[in-house]
Order: structure tokens, then sequence, then C-alpha cells
């Protein structure tokens, strides 16, 4: 902590000195307390860590988190940079939430609560103080430190991004890109992470911007390279090859063999092509479209209605089952996903395996064949990526 309060009530900011015998000339003899529990603090100085506040009984209504010497930094260097363009209040206490929020901030756009995050946090917590803050009409900003996304070069795709990291995925408006922040406070740099496309749950490909400014919405340029698309090859492959016969896909595999007669190697190559709305569901998107073609559209015969209701009825299942998971992404607030599930649909329109009719109907243009061997299944791997990307240009 940096803002402690004094006995008279008045707020005493160590930011505001910088000399360290200023501060211990003006702090000799004064009692400090924590703004949100009125515990008794003391001034903690390391070879290390900044000086800083410390509460003497290490607990405090309003934080359950110690500070490591990144995120006091941290801290510091997000005030500091905010200050340039705005009025920043520096771990302003709001009594209704029971929250200090690292950084506080008002503009004629609304009011904001910076959070920069460098531990884990467990998402009941994530989720609760998120809620909080929104209750009170406050936006929350989670800004993830730069330091837990690898090294600071890693501008270049893919990353491996785990549930506590995907958990700052957010997408305030309809007409703004899911992004996630990070923040360097070495370089004092925002960097502004788009998801473009996952192999599985944690490979995932990106786009990336950087800025010496926080932007509330930023906006990335639509990526036209396919450099993913070896990697995403090859990564089919070794699910055809290896993965498929691993113990978490038993349930499919049994169900592949059972229902549709062929060894989930051999899984069509419409299963697996990537679409916008990815990000909402954790499963790999190979199972999570398996389950859906296999449920659906498979055994549909020829010249059949594929009717979206219907569709989503047998993904909800799946969902109850467990056998498909949802993405928790609390700063998500457009779409949803059934996004995902239409995009899949309209993706098989775009390869010629579906007709679309109306918004809710489609059409199955021709029975579902069956693919001879591992080679012929690759050939058509590339054939339809190739050709799905064809109608993307």
């Amino acid at each position: 902590m940096f803002v402690a309060k004094m006995k008279n009530g008045s707020f005493f900011s160590l930011l505001d000195w910088k000399k360290r015998e200023d501060i211990e000339r003006l702090t000799k003899g004064e009692s400090f307390y924590c703004p949100a529990c009125d515990s008794r603090l003391q001034i903690k100085q390391g070879q290390v860590r900044r000086i800083h506040f410390a509460h003497t009984n290490n607990s405090c209504k309003a934080s359950t988190e110690s500070e490591s010497p990144y995120h006091l930094e941290g801290k510091v260097k997000l005030y500091e940079t905010l200050l340039q363009n705005n009025q920043p209040i520096l771990e302003h206490y709001i009594p209704t939430t029971n929250q200090r929020a690292d950084i506080y901030m008002e503009t004629d756009y609304g009011r904001y609560a910076f959070e920069f995050q460098c531990s884990s946090l467990s998402a009941a917590d994530f989720n609760r103080r998120t809620k909080l803050y929104e209750k009170e009409g406050i936006r929350p900003i989670w800004i993830i430190g730069r330091e837990k996304l690898g090294p600071q070069d890693r501008t270049v795709s893919p990353l491996k991004l785990s549930p506590f990291q995907w958990r700052f995925l957010q997408r305030p408006a309809p007409h703004s890109s899911p992004y996630i922040t990070s923040f360097c406070p070495h370089r004092s740099i925002f960097s502004y992470i788009q998801p473009t496309f996952s192999l599985n749950s944690s490979t995932t490909y990106i786009t990336m911007k950087t800025s010496k400014n926080w932007i509330e919405q930023p906006v990335f340029k639509k990526e036209q390279s396919t450099l993913w698309k070896d990697h995403y090859l090859h990564y089919k492959k070794k699910w055809r090859y290896e993965y498929s016969f691993y113990k978490p896909y038993q349930k499919l595999r049994s169900y592949c063999y059972g229902k549709m007669h062929f060894p989930l190697s051999l899984f069509p190559p419409e299963i697996g092509l990537p679409v916008p709305s990815f990000y909402h569901i954790h499963t790999s998107i190979i199972e999570w479209q398996a389950w859906l073609y296999f449920d659906s559209i498979y055994h549909a015969p020829a010249s059949s209605m594929i009717l979206l209701p219907s569709v989503l009825k047998n993904f909800r299942f799946r969902l109850k089952s467990s056998d498909i998971v949802k993405r928790d992404l609390p700063l998500i607030k457009v779409g949803s996903y059934e996004n995902a599930i239409v995009e899949y649909l309209d993706a098989l329109v775009a390869i010629g395996v579906l007709r679309r009719e109306t918004p809710t109907i489609y059409r199955k243009l021709h029975d579902s064949g069956r693919l001879p061997s591992l080679d012929e299944a690759l050939r058509r791997d590339r054939f339809v990526l190739e050709t799905f990307l064809r109608t993307k240009q």
C-alpha cells in the first residue's frame, strides 16, 4: 500500500515524496491507519521493494493478497501512466463494495476500477470482485502483469493461455474485439492481445498491439496472415495419429465407433474449422465440433433439414453432461457459445456441406462419406482448410 490515513483523518501518500529523508521527517511520531479497516499500518522498505505501508497483523477486510515487488512497482507505474491524461486516484477504497481498487478513475465516459493482477486469483474471487464493481456501476479494468504472459519480445503467436489468463479476456461492446490487457511496469507499456484462433484449450494464435497509453477499446488490424495453417494441419495430423487414442477422449472414441461405425482417427475433415467466437468454449475445437457434427449432422440424409434449435438442444445436452465445457469469461459482455455454433454451421455452408435456407434452417447437401485411410484424411484436411480460407478472402 502507498496511501494511509492519519490520526486527523487526512490521507498521506508515499508517492508524493521522492526522498526517504523527507518521508522520515514528515512521518516521525505519526500513526498511520488503513483507510479500509482502520488497522494500524507500519512503513516498510527493503532492498527490493519500494517503501510502502503494510498491516501489522497481515489482515484486512478489503484485501486478501500480499503485494509482491512487481505488483507494487506495477501499481505505481500504472498510476503514473494514467496520470498523464486523467485524474486517477491511487488505492481508492469503495465502502459499498468493501474493495480497495489499485487505481480508481472517473471520466466523461464512466467510472473505472483498475486492478493490476500479478498473482493467480481463484475464479470465485475474480468473479465476485468483478460483480461487486459492476453492481456499483463501476467498470473493472483487469490488467495482467506482462511477465505472466511470457517473454517481453513474444509478440508473435502462439501463446499458451491458462484458464486464469483467459479470465482477463474482455469484450465490453458489440463493436469491440475481444482482447486481454497487460502492462509492463519496467517499460510502462500496455499490450493489447487479441486471440484469433485456438488449436486447443491453451495454445492460441494472437494479434497484438502496444501503446504507452491506456486504450479503453483498442482497434486491431484485420489479421490476414495464415501462419497458423501449417501448425493447424500438423495438430490435426497429431490428433488423428495420437491424440484421438488418449484417455480423455475415450467417451468420444467409443461414441464415434459405436454410433458412427468408424474409428475416431478418421473423423470427417469438416470437423475442426476455425470460428471467430471460439473463445467462448474451453473444449478443444476438434472435440466440440465432433460432438456437434455426430449428434446433429452426420446421420442426417442428403437434402434433409438441420434445425438450429435442435442443434442447440443437442449441444446443451453435451454441456450438461460435461462432454463440452464453456469457458469462464466474466468480462465478456457480448455473445455466447451459441455464436460459435452458428459460425460453425455457416463454415459448413462455406465449404459446401450445408446450405442455409433461413436464419435457423440449414439443408444438408450430400450424405456423409467415410474416409478410407489416414493418408486420405490428411489430404482432405488440407483441401477443406484451403477451400474454407478461400471463401474468407
